[in-house]
């Protein structure tokens, strides 16, 4: 999918209506890292992870890493553009995880009941999920760099 105005609208009304079925069950909190870099000391290396939003699947039809799967493009293109200090220089090698929906501000905290699990850049059938089964609401960013 293309990383267009048109595109990222409708995915946010597939978005909000998948929600509005299945509540946040059907959803996903969306994170990129770049494989390449960690913050810290030899001893001490923290890897970062950035939010980039949330991903709504029908749980009946599509699993989370279709869904991811399927909107691979949009996650990708979104993070370098709010990043593209931090994840600019890796696009087409970011990794992609997801977290148990509305758990960002847990996350954030280093909750250790919050397990992020990583996704695969592309799964079998993928492409031929429907757009409609699959929605995405994209963090947006102040000037502070702040969602």
């Amino acid at each position: 999918i293309g990383y267009t105005h048109e595109n990222i609208l409708r995915q946010l009304r597939y978005y909000n209506d998948i929600r509005k079925v299945g509540g946040k069950d059907c959803v996903q909190d969306v994170y990129v890292r770049d494989p390449n870099t960690s913050v810290g000391d030899n001893n001490n290396n923290v890897r970062l992870f950035w939010f980039v939003g949330k991903v709504a699947r029908c749980t009946g039809t599509v699993s989370p890493e279709l869904a991811v799967a399927r909107l691979f493009n949009l996650i990708e293109e979104h993070a370098t553009r709010i990043r593209p200090i931090e994840l600019g220089r890796s696009f087409g090698s970011l990794e992609f995880y997801v977290a148990p929906g509305d758990t960002e501000s847990k996350t954030s905290q280093n909750d250790p009941g919050i397990r992020l699990k990583k996704m695969p850049r592309s799964v079998d059938g993928a492409e031929e999920v429907a757009l409609l089964e699959v929605g995405l609401n994209l963090e947006i960013l102040t000037n502070q760099g702040t969602g």
